[in-house]
């Protein structure tokens, strides 16, 4: 029998790529991600994390009243990775490390202590 994920858990899953995408990132220029095909590599990946992790959150904690996040787009990202691999821009991806994971980060602790408050 398969163990289901929580929220819950599904969430800190997001927080900790979040966490190694802005330690791996820090003071990277784009010149600096482009040519170093590990960095790269590693920020897809992670970015496929939160993807797939944010697919699998129920959608009524995803998509409250407090919520502006662009989850179809995050979750829309995560499946152009795994399919559309041979056409990645990393123009897009270096924004999204660089300038998208502090407001995700927001968020996604907001979630979390909602959820922590559920109990």
């Amino acid at each position: 029998m398969r163990h289901k994920i929580g929220n819950l858990a599904r969430v800190q899953h997001i927080v900790d790529a979040i966490d190694k995408i802005e330690i791996i990132m820090e003071d990277v220029s784009f010149e600096s991600f482009i040519n170093d095909f590990e960095k790269r590599l590693a920020i897809e990946r992670l970015l496929s994390i939160i993807g797939e992790a944010s697919n699998h959150i129920d959608e009524e904690v995803l998509f409250d009243e407090e919520n502006a996040t662009p989850w179809r787009s995050i979750i829309g990202l995560r499946n152009f990775l795994s399919h559309e691999y041979f056409r990645v821009d990393y123009d897009v991806i270096y924004n999204i490390a660089v300038h998208q994971m502090i407001p995700l980060r927001r968020e996604m602790i907001r979630i979390k202590n909602k959820l922590e408050t559920k109990g």
